[in-house]
Formats: C-alpha cells, structure tokens, sequence
C-alpha cells in the first residue's frame, strides 16, 4: 500500500483561520516523514534537527512553524519580533525563549546594518535618527543612505534594538536538507499543504517507502549537494554585481571556473545525478559561451550528456570555422538523437533545408472584438460541430491517461512526496526504458476504453501534463465519439516518441464535425510564423495522416 507521510487532510474553508495546531502539525508531518525515510542518511546533527523539533511544546512549535514560512527561515534576512502576532501563539516571549534555548533561532544576532535598518519603516528611521541632517528628506532609501553614511553601525543596531528586537533562523541549512529530502528542492514549503487541504489540488496516492526514495544513501545525498553547491557558484560567478561593488576579478574566476570544470567532469552511474551534473555542466558552458571563452564552453559541453549541448558545440564549432567537427557532430545526432528537436536542428544546420509546406488557410480579420482563435473557432463550426481551444492539453491528456499506471509508478526517485502531479523523471529520456520491466503497455489494448475509464476514474486528480479545466468530461465524450481509435493511438505514439519535445506546439483548436470527421487547427495572426515546435508536431501529425491545417489571418486592406 502507497505511503503518504501526511497528515490526515484538514478541510480549509478559505474565509476562516485554520485550526490552531494546523501549520505545526504540517511542520511535524514534514519532520517525521524524513526521519523515517532518511534516518539511515541523515549525520547525527540532521537527525538531532528533527528530534529538536518534535520536542518543543506546542506553543513553541506554533511559532516555529510560522517563523519556517518567513524569509528569515530561508537565510534571506532578519523577522521583527513586534511582527509575531499569531493568534494560535498566546505566549509569544515564552515561546521564543524555548525556541532560542534550543538553538533554533538568534536575538538580536550581528547581521549587515542595512538588513537591519530595513526592517524599519521610513517613518520609523526618520523618527529613531532625527539627528541625521535631511533624514526626513526623500525616499526610505535616501534616509538609508544619509544614517549610513552618518552613523557607524554598531550605533545604529544598538538604536534599533533599544526600539524593537530582531531575529534569525539559525538553521537554514538544516531546513533546506529537510525540504530537500521531503519536496525534492529548497524551493517548495509549507504552504503545498494549504493547497491540498483548501481543495485546490487533489494528488494521485504514490509509493513514498524507503525503496523508491530519491537518495538511496549518503553518497548519493552527498554528491546532490555537491551539484547544488557548483550549481549556486556558478550563478555567483556569471551574476552581475550590484551598484558600487566590484565582480570576481579574472585569475580567482578562472581558477574558479577551472575548479567547477574538474568537480563536474566524470560521468555519473546514477541517473538523477548524471541528468543534474549535464544540467549544471550545459549552464556553466552557455554562460561561458557568452563570454567568449569557447575552449572551455566545448570543454563543458563534451562532458555533458544532455540536450542542448551537442546543438550548442555544433553552434560553437561553426563559429570558429571548424567545418569538419560541426560535420562529424551532426553525424553523430542524426544517428542517435537525444531528442528530436536536436534531430531537427542537425538536419538543419548549416545546408539547404525546405520542410514540407503545412496546408494553410488566409482569411481577413472581421472584427476586433474576440480573439483570433475565438473567431476562428465560430467560422470553422458555422456549419454545424464543436471545437475547442485546447493546444497541448488534448495530446497530452489522451497520453497522461492511457499511461496513467507508468506516470505514477513506483520507480526509484521518482516520487519525492504526496505533492507530485508526476514523477521527477517524467521528460528524461529513459521514462520508458525505467518502466518496462513493471509496467503492462496500454497500447497492447484498445486505447479508447482505456481512455474512457480513467478519465472516470481519476477525474480531478491533478495531473502535470494537462488541467482537468480544459479537458473536461464533454471534450472526453466527444473525443472518445468521433475520433477513430486509430488516430487516437497515432496521437499517443507521438507523444510516446518525444514526450519532452511534444508538451508544446500543438495547434490551438480540435473542431469535430461528426464521427470520423474532425481537424486540428493552428491559428496564426497578422506577422505570426510558425515556431520550431509547432512544425514538429504539424509534421508529426501529417505524417501519420491525421488532419491538420494552418489558419492565417491577415488584416483587411486598406
């Protein structure tokens, strides 16, 4: 049976407060999921995080978790304590005494004065340094920069702290590996449970045991980490520094770019880990190739092993004139594709290249008043049918339901927590490949039966290739109705063929006439030209068969 690790959900009503206990309960959740899941990973210091956790009383854990939704939990910067007014918090000092005694937070801890001062209000700061000359003159900015520039600012903390104490979350970093482990980034919190629980999003039950967990060990753990940490340094390196500071000067950014090249430069067996390390391998190279510095670019983009890095040495090679290498490169995609924009692009480069021409329809625009599309749509259907301005939620709707059992699998890493709206994994290029050996392929049965009963069956289940919105049960019927099975499989076939290349460019409308009798439709405005990925999958669609066609719309002459 799937574990969920989450609390029983509570039904929100959005214009209520939530129970008292609530946001520390879904704090309490998160805790006990990674102790149970990771204990084996965690170093004792993260095992003891948690442990702190669940044993502070309630009143302390109320405000923990509050303060574990406010930037200052995220390392972004200090909380006034004059601002922690909860109503589930009766004793607010108690229980930031308890939590400062268990380390979890600082009071009044050194920090940048302008950190400091910003918590401040303009007319705070004009009031607390009316002895600064003009403070009362101009923005809060301009009082910021006269107090600095006027008081020291060990006097300037000691002045606020006579007037309002301030704090920080001492363990960020603890925090971070937590959100880590039970959402999958650092980036996610606790406000995924508010949208559960206000019936904004209902999840698929997954596989969360310790057998599918993403990191199967502290190794693996570690080197993630490792990638995230090269990760945030490059993006450090390549920023641009703020106004009146000065960037990493040129030997300490090459030695430190050459050191990110060496942490990145072996291959990975894991697969999480491999597609991360190309990730992180593909910013570095771009980022040098805007640069100028192709030797290293190409030397980033040859280790990588992931899309587009081939496409971007190809581009390198033809700017450096090197005719051979780009000529061997596109040999090399061409015979084994990592996608099929890559494909695309390589047969492309460089040479003569015409694409067969789309069937296109020109009409004048009529009036101003709805959409292209809109109009469109009224004037394909005047004579009688139904249509919908549906883009790529009907490819991948169709998909996501007759693969519903290989998206929710339980596949090692693929499932994180029960927030998911589809595996970690769902646009790799082994999706497939991970899932054969445990997943029966629906294509071996009829598609439109299958098709019928989980859209049943998991109606309003959220889903992260397609809304329930758009895909509603009168599209499924007349889908189901009047599209032949053969061309219903077709579409899933070349979904199936480039799942990452085919969540865009699909035409805008599906128009059904009548059983057997439909068309999909892309709309183009005045001066709009077909994208890449929309003549990919024009393309696709023409090649199976099924009706597809161009409407241009141009302006009436004047």
């Amino acid at each position: 049976m799937p574990q969920s690790h989450h609390n029983p959900s509570v039904r929100l009503d959005p214009r209520r407060p939530p129970p008292p206990g609530y946001y520390a309960a879904n704090l309490l959740t998160v805790v006990e999921a990674i102790l149970v899941r990771y204990r084996d990973v965690l170093t004792e210091d993260e095992r003891r995080f948690g442990e702190r956790i669940r044993a502070l009383t309630s009143q302390a854990l109320r405000l923990l978790a509050r303060l574990v939704g406010r930037a200052a939990a995220r390392g972004e910067g200090a909380v006034r304590e004059d601002t922690l007014d909860y109503p589930e918090v009766s004793d607010v000092s108690r229980a930031l005494a308890e939590l400062a005694a268990a380390g979890f937070i600082e009071r009044c801890p050194p920090m940048p004065v302008e950190t400091v001062l910003g918590l401040l209000t303009r007319a705070e700061l004009q009031s607390l340094f009316r002895d600064v000359e003009a403070v009362r003159k101009g923005t809060k900015a301009d009082c910021l920069a006269r107090i600095l520039a006027a008081i020291p600012p060990a006097f300037c903390r000691w002045r606020i702290r006579r007037f309002v104490g301030w704090l920080r979350f001492a363990e960020a970093d603890h925090l971070d590996l937590y959100r880590l482990l039970f959402f999958g980034d650092r980036h996610q919190d606790l406000t995924t449970f508010v949208l559960r629980d206000l019936g904004v999003h209902r999840y698929e039950q997954v596989d969360l045991s310790r057998e599918t967990r993403q990191f199967p060990d502290r190794e693996t753990l570690g080197r993630h980490l490792d990638l995230v940490a090269a990760d945030d340094a490059i993006r450090v390196l390549f920023q641009m520094p703020p106004a009146g500071h000065e960037g990493v000067d040129g030997p300490v950014r090459d030695e430190a770019i050459a050191g990110l090249v060496e942490r990145l430069w072996a291959p990975l067996d894991n697969r999480l880990l491999e597609r991360r390390r190309s990730r992180v391998l593909n910013r570095l190279g771009r980022n040098l190739e805007r640069q100028g510095d192709f030797d290293q670019a190409l030397a980033c983009y040859r280790r990588s092993t992931l899309a587009p890095a081939r496409e971007r040495r190809m581009r390198i090679l033809h700017r450096l004139g090197d005719a051979e290498g780009v000529e061997c490169l596109r040999t090399e995609v061409l015979s084994s594709p990592w996608a099929a924009l890559e494909a695309d692009f390589a047969t492309r480069f460089g040479r003569p290249f015409r694409r067969r021409a789309a069937p296109v329809e020109d009409r004048v625009i009529t009036g101003s008043g709805a959409g292209i599309e809109a109009q469109a749509l009224a004037h394909l259907t005047s004579g009688g049918g139904i249509g919908w301005h549906l883009e790529n939620h009907l490819p991948m709707a169709v998909f996501a339901l007759v693969y519903w059992s290989w998206l929710f699998a339980p596949v090692e890493g693929a499932f994180v927590n029960a927030f998911q709206t589809g595996p970690v994994d769902l646009y790799w290029p082994d999706f497939f490949r991970s899932r054969e050996g445990i997943c029966e392929n629906p294509l071996d049965g009829a598609v439109k039966p299958r098709l019928r009963e989980m859209a049943r069956a998991k109606a309003g289940i959220a889903n992260r290739l397609f809304s329930w919105r758009r895909f509603t049960p009168e599209v499924v019927e007349a889908v189901t109705d009047n599209i032949p099975e053969s061309d219903l499989r077709a579409l899933v076939e070349i979904v199936c063929e480039d799942l990452a290349g085919k969540r865009s460019g699909f035409p805008d409308l599906t128009v059904i006439y009548g059983p057997g009798r439909y068309e999909f439709v892309e709309v183009k405005g005045p001066g709009d030209q077909l994208q890449i990925h929309q003549r990919l999958w024009i393309e696709a669609l023409q090649a199976r068969g099924l009706p597809v066609r161009v409407v241009r719309y141009r302006r009436p002459a004047q």
